[in-house]
């Protein structure tokens, strides 16, 4: 997209007034243009302004981020320890190491690319081509050649491409219900409008990526590319950064722990080694394998893979995730901050009320329209309830304006013609023939069905010899017909969802760009309530973040808010230590959603903007929705807690067991390439099986959990320190009985035998609900027969040989099965006693 600077305009400085404040001849001016278009002289002279958009492929922008992640400390200490393994000899290693080493660059690499999309959705918002008029000619230009100056040529269905200044306009109407939260069309035309009037009230703009829903106008362009308001609200998209889960913080402080502890062993073990005799080539590689086994390298995998398993189980409830920490994080909220066009309704307008002969009310404001094709709202409501006449009985149309704020149209009958006229309440009663009593009523009944947040029109008509010359002609001396109210409906669903999320703990703020009534009304309806609507833009300005944040404890509804507050809401209930949701759908909601803890986009009619910036997907827009995406990310949350506990806990156990023999000075009772096997087949297989289980009945019965509090919180050190001690007690006695009497071979097939099966039944006895039926979660008792399988082939079969290993006697392997046992019902006693189920 082209991007307007400075140098794209004649003066080096902008005017002090905004454009859509200054009448046209000002714009023309300012821009130094004129009515018949630039000259391609002058066009070729800006064209330093339109920059071309230059995208790399897919796999180049994978391999660049790729190369970032080998560049991470953790990774750099992984390629050394394998580059010193096959320097030393150990290819097998070497082999192996590599291997999890690109497994895992791919994995980080292309969730990245992933997360990088938001602004290039920007693209599909605005048009590929625009009708420009350049030197008296009409003409098609592709959007990176749009130009400041440029008069834009717009009718029915064109989408706008870059903010333009109205000129002209017969008609024109725009749907910016995605930018502002308004579900009417809004009126366009040349003349200026206040200098601090609110985004929904620039009548004489045209936004870029909105859509023309009737009339046709011209319009010169005022800015283009990242100075536009879709542009602006791109930035905010790209400079929002949401906050980091406590998993995500946990990680980061692990990967620090454990690059010190690996980088000590690297040196420390093989130092020790030497200074007591012994070879310092095996004392380096022992001190390689004990680096190795200390480097978190498969969290993210194991992550990925939770999570992974859980947003299948999410999407079968019509919730698509798109980012890792969404699992974590929708479970946590507790406040939801709610979008209303589009996310609480349908945004569509129904036809609520009638003052007046229903039939005969609908039949003249159907009329009103003129037989024109109808896109807006309003009027297709109207067509649907009564219909529409043959345009070849209507002789003439004026069309809506936002000075007139009324539209008629003029209709042959026998005897002469009949005017049809509807708008404003105020500007319909402006013309009509009536007393200041009887216009006092109407407006009486007008307040009070805006007041319920309908949207209110008047109707008129009268019958006149022969046809109006004009719109003032026709608009004149009316009789009042009735009035039409009309509600956007709240989606099917969204009383039911906010209460049951209240009960969870989970409070919903109402925030829209919609007028104060309609939004207060809606979010009554809803079921949030408040004593007072807060107005967004100065109002909300002039309050400090502390004020804010007072008046943001309970349930709130702020109307009239921007994209720049409703960002602001979002970090000042994060500074308070809340763990904040978004829904939304449109643009304007877009910055927003990129800050949440948690964002969530309504997928069918959701802007591409909105889905990129969200880290949840609602398929179906069903509100009620999110409800199972809460209850279901606090169970995978719970699971993903308890198989984050079980590998740390393992990871120590085999650092320990790895670390006391080399200590004693008798070799590692594990190798790389066993680690490998084990680590990759058995860890991350078991938190599969974690993450396979279904979840905890009463998820939805009690608060969220506290955002503040640790991932690695007292309950998940006590079941890392479980783990790790009966994994220990499983695994190390049994290598160094087995090592003393038949030698290294065979201590290394017991000590891996012993440890699939002691990491079986430990992870069993750490289930949430160790005696469900087996056919409800099936992956659990297959991986802990294949574990147990993998045990025997390896230690009682020539096929440990190809690991380095002798098959084990019988009676090493009671000793190994004695000692799993025993290490066995040692963890299950300590779960027991710490109540490991109900507190992870």
């Amino acid at each position: 997209m082209a991007s307007a600077t400075p140098a794209s305009r004649p003066a080096d400085r902008a005017p002090a007034v905004p454009v859509h404040a200054q009448p046209p001849q000002a714009v023309w001016e300012r821009t130094g243009s004129r009515p018949g278009g630039l000259t391609a002289e002058e066009v070729a002279g800006r064209g330093g302004t339109a920059t071309a958009r230059t995208e790399g492929s897919q796999a180049g922008a994978v391999l660049e981020e790729l190369a970032e992640s080998l560049a991470e400390p953790l990774m750099l200490l992984l390629i050394a320890v394998a580059v010193l393994s096959a320097i030393f000899g150990e290819l097998r290693d070497a082999i192996a190491i590599f291997t999890v080493i690109v497994i895992i660059g791919a994995v980080e690499a292309i969730a990245e690319v992933r997360a990088k999309r938001a602004l290039r959705a920007l693209r599909d918002l605005s048009a590929p081509n625009a009708l420009v008029r350049r030197a008296g000619a009409a003409e098609a230009v592709p959007l990176g050649g749009l130009v400041i100056g440029d008069v834009l040529l717009v009718e029915a269905g064109s989408i706008v491409a870059a903010d333009a200044r109205v000129v002209e306009a017969d008609g024109l109407a725009a749907d910016e219900s995605r930018l502002t939260g308004e579900p009417v069309a809004a009126a366009k035309g040349p003349e200026p409008v206040d200098a601090d009037a609110p985004l929904a009230e620039r009548s004489s703009l045209l936004h870029a990526g909105t859509a023309v829903v009737a009339g046709a106008g011209e319009a010169v362009v005022v800015a283009l590319g990242d100075d536009t308001e879709i542009g602006r609200v791109g930035r905010l998209v790209a400079d929002a950064k949401e906050p980091p889960t406590p998993l995500q913080r946990a990680m980061a402080e692990l990967a620090r722990a454990a690059l010190i502890v690996a980088v000590a062993a690297c040196v420390l073990v093989p130092l020790l080694g030497v200074l007591r005799g012994q070879p310092a080539r095996e004392m380096l590689l022992d001190g390689l394998t004990l680096a190795f086994a200390t480097i978190p390298e498969e969290l993210p995998i194991l992550v990925t893979a939770l999570v992974a398993l859980g947003g299948l189980r999410l999407a079968r409830h019509g919730v698509l995730l798109r980012r890792l920490r969404a699992a974590e994080a929708v479970g946590a909220m507790t406040v939801l901050v709610a979008d209303k066009t589009g996310t609480l309704t349908e945004n569509r307008l129904l036809i609520e009320h009638v003052d007046g002969d229903r039939e005969h009310v609908l039949a003249v404001a159907a009329a009103a329209h003129g037989a024109a094709p109808a896109q807006d709202p309003v009027d297709r409501a109207l067509a649907e309830a009564a219909g529409e006449r043959p345009a070849s009985d209507r002789p003439a149309r004026h069309p809506f304006d936002p000075v007139r704020r009324r539209e008629s149209a003029v209709w042959r009958e026998p005897d002469g013609a009949w005017v049809a006229v509807k708008g404003a309440p105020e500007a319909v009663l402006d013309a009509c023939a009536m007393s200041e009593i009887e216009r006092a009523s109407v407006l009486a009944d007008v307040r009070r069905l805006a007041d319920d947040g309908l949207r209110v029109i008047a109707v008129a008509g009268r019958r006149a010899a022969a046809a109006p010359v004009d719109a003032a002609d026709a608009e004149a001396d009316l009789a009042f017909v009735g009035l039409a109210a009309f509600r956007d409906p709240l989606r099917a669903g969204v009383g039911d969802a906010v209460a049951e999320l209240a009960r969870a703990g989970v409070r919903t703020i109402v925030v829209s760009g919609d007028h104060p009534e309609t939004v207060a009304a809606t979010a009554r309806e809803a079921g949030v309530h408040c004593s007072e609507v807060m107005h967004g833009g100065a109002p909300l300005d002039a309050l400090d973040d502390e004020g804010l944040a007072e008046r943001l404890r309970g349930e709130a509804v702020i109307a009239r808010a921007t994209p720049e507050d409703k960002l602001r809401l979002v970090r000042v209930l994060q500074d308070r230590g809340e763990s904040v949701a978004v829904t939304g759908d449109g643009v304007n909601d877009a910055p927003a959603l990129a800050a949440a803890s948690v964002g969530i986009a309504m997928g069918a009619r959701g802007t591409d903007l909105a889905r990129e910036a969200a880290d949840l997907v609602l398929v179906d827009d069903a509100y009620s929705t999110i409800v199972r995406a809460v209850e279901g990310g606090r169970g995978l949350a719970s699971q993903l807690r308890r198989a984050v506990a079980f590998y740390l806990g393992a990871k120590i156990g085999l650092v320990v067991v790895i670390a006391v023999p080399l200590v004693l000075g008798l070799p590692a009772p594990f190798h790389p390439a066993h680690i490998v096997i084990l680590e990759l087949f058995m860890d991350v297989g078991a938190s599969i099986a974690f993450v396979s289980e279904p979840p905890a009945s009463g998820a939805m019965d009690h608060p969220p959990r506290d955002p503040a509090r640790r991932f690695l919180d007292d309950t998940q050190l006590s079941a890392i320190a479980l783990t790790a001690a009966a994994l220990t007690a499983a695994v190390l006695p049994t290598f160094l009985l087995v090592h003393s009497r038949w030698g290294t071979e065979m201590a290394i097939a017991a000590a891996v035998a012993g440890w699939l099966a002691a990491n079986t039944a430990i992870a069993w006895t750490l289930r949430a609900r160790p005696r469900l039926a087996w056919r409800r979660n099936v992956a659990f008792p297959a991986w802990a027969l294949t574990a147990i399988a993998s045990a025997a082939v390896l230690s009682l079969t020539e096929v440990g040989a190809t690991l380095g290993v002798d098959p084990l006697t019988a009676a090493a392997t009671g000793i190994t099965i004695g000692i799993a046992a025993a290490a066995v019902a040692l963890a299950a006693a300590g779960r027991v006693a710490l109540s490991l189920s109900r507190r992870l």
